[in-house]
């Protein structure tokens, strides 16, 4: 691999900077603070305060992500720029590892194309969609080290090399450690090892410690009893199971604001067609045989249509190059790349024009949306100078970022209380007792619309009787543009 690496140094070289080009544009212009992105900091803060993942703080995705960004924390300080340092770096890795996995079917000028495609298409969505400030890291983590699993599990079928076998078990473990969207993936690595290129017994007892190494230790850290894990699975059912979920996913499945985005739907199917008529062919090549068979495999979750503008863009970079090597052989492919380049650059600047609002906080200076970034502003300035730094602060029906921001602590459990949680995950009567035991010094109202969900302001579509309760327990002291904050009597 490093002779290979110094034949494509220089093409390397210019990917990293225009990579490095393009950030100073996007720099802390990215992520949707009040809804999830601002989970993803207050979690790891917790955390190094010693609460424990899904026995103190309800929690939907793997561990291994808030464990690597609580120590990210621990290490730089808990500043907005540790996390987004930490993104900048992994979308660097994933670029590089894609053009890496590209060079095995592709041509130099098409692997570097391609990408630049993902530069574009991935990494500088100013949106919650990203691989720098995202809705969750445990994706961009799990993304990362699949495609590090795949380029070794590539390497391992053309070399026969064993450690690069070890090495794709390995991260194939931290990927599904981070979050479960390629868990159907190791199969391929099981069928790759046992009838592929045969590793052997002692092959196989090292590759299964290679997987589970991480998975493991990132799990039994946690110190989980029995109970609380059969009480954290019972939720995570109730919310893959949830109605309003579905509801989410149809409303947003097909939603565009730019039609042009909808091509890309049909690339799973598309590579499915093309891999049939072709099977004969791929088959007799053993490394784009696997390739085919684990990006598809991978993409289960959007094989219907892969919606780019939404969390189907996480998916898209191993889908879109399987298609590319697929359709190589035809003609104008580099004009296409070209073309697909351009159009996702003309989104990502222009999406920029609306990141314009300067939020300056204790933990760092970060551009959002004016609509999000002017009530972060307000309640935080409230809390700073009203509350006491033992208060316990509420934001509904979410907002930890502000939690974040101020030092101030949520309810670790029941932190977002948007429909999906509220009605389908918790229920009304769970959270109603809960916080009749357990009334904090503040509750403060936002006025964000979930009619994603199909209801849309908290306390007057839907958790009508929560606020009833907030009304007999607080008293009102503040109302602003929406905004209601509520003091214990």
């Amino acid at each position: 691999m490093i002779n290979f690496f110094k034949t494509d140094k220089v093409l390397i070289f210019l990917l990293i900077i225009v990579f490095l080009g393009i950030l100073p544009f996007f720099f802390l212009h990215q992520g949707l603070l009040l809804i999830d992105t601002g989970r993803e900091f207050y979690i790891p803060s917790q955390m190094l305060k010693g609460e424990i993942l899904y026995k103190d703080i309800f929690n939907i995705y793997g561990a291994l992500s808030y464990q690597i960004n609580a120590g990210l924390f621990y290490i730089f300080g808990q500043k907005i720029n540790t996390l987004y340092f930490a993104g900048i770096f992994n979308s660097l890795l994933i670029v590089i590892t894609i053009y890496f996995l590209a060079r095995e079917f592709l041509n130099k000028s098409l692997s570097f194309l391609f990408s630049l495609l993902i530069i574009f298409a991935l990494v500088f969505n100013t949106f919650l969609y990203n691989s720098n400030l995202t809705y969750c890291f445990a994706i961009v983590y799990a993304l990362s080290s699949f495609l590090l699993s795949l380029l070794f599990l590539i390497k391992y079928i053309k070399t026969e090399n064993k450690i690069m076998a070890y090495l794709a078990c390995f991260f194939a473990g931290i990927s599904i450690a981070n979050k479960y969207e390629f868990i159907f993936y190791p199969l391929i690595i099981v069928y790759a090892l046992a009838f592929v290129k045969p590793i052997g017994l002692k092959g196989v007892i090292i590759s299964i410690i290679a997987f589970f190494f991480t998975p493991c230790l990132s799990f039994f850290s946690l110190g989980l009893n029995f109970n609380e894990i059969k009480e954290s699975l019972g939720l995570i059912y109730n919310l893959i199971s949830a109605p309003t979920l579905k509801l989410f996913f149809a409303k947003f499945r097909m939603f565009f604001d730019n039609p042009l985005f909808a091509i890309f739907g049909i690339l799973p199917i598309l590579n499915i067609i093309l891999t049939v008529i072709k099977f004969k062919k791929i088959y007799s090549d053993k490394a784009l045989f696997i390739f085919l068979a684990a990006t598809i495999t991978a993409s289960t979750k959007s094989i219907l249509f892969l919606n780019v503008t939404n969390m189907g863009i996480f998916i898209f970079p191993f889908v879109a190059l399987a298609s590319v090597i697929l359709l190589n052989k035809i003609k104008y492919i580099n004009i296409i790349l070209c073309a697909c380049i351009l159009l996702f650059m003309a989104e990502d600047f222009s999406s920029l024009q609306y990141k314009n609002y300067e939020l300056k906080t204790q933990k760092g200076v970060i551009y959002t949306f004016k609509k999000d970034g002017e009530p972060i502003k307000y309640v935080s300035d409230f809390i700073v100078n009203t509350t006491k730094q033992e208060d316990k602060v509420i934001i509904m029906p979410e907002g930890v970022i502000i939690n974040f921001l101020t030092d101030r602590k949520s309810d670790n459990f029941y932190y977002n209380l948007s429909p999906l949680f509220y009605d389908d995950v918790f229920g009304e009567k769970r959270i109603l007792s809960h916080f009749e035991e357990n009334k904090p010094e503040y509750f403060i109202f936002l006025p964000i619309d979930n009619i994603e969900y199909g209801k849309s302001f908290f306390g007057i579509d839907y958790a009508q009787n929560f606020y009833e309760m907030i009304n007999k327990n607080y008293d009102k002291i503040e109302e602003q543009n929406g905004i209601k904050i509520f003091r214990k009597k």
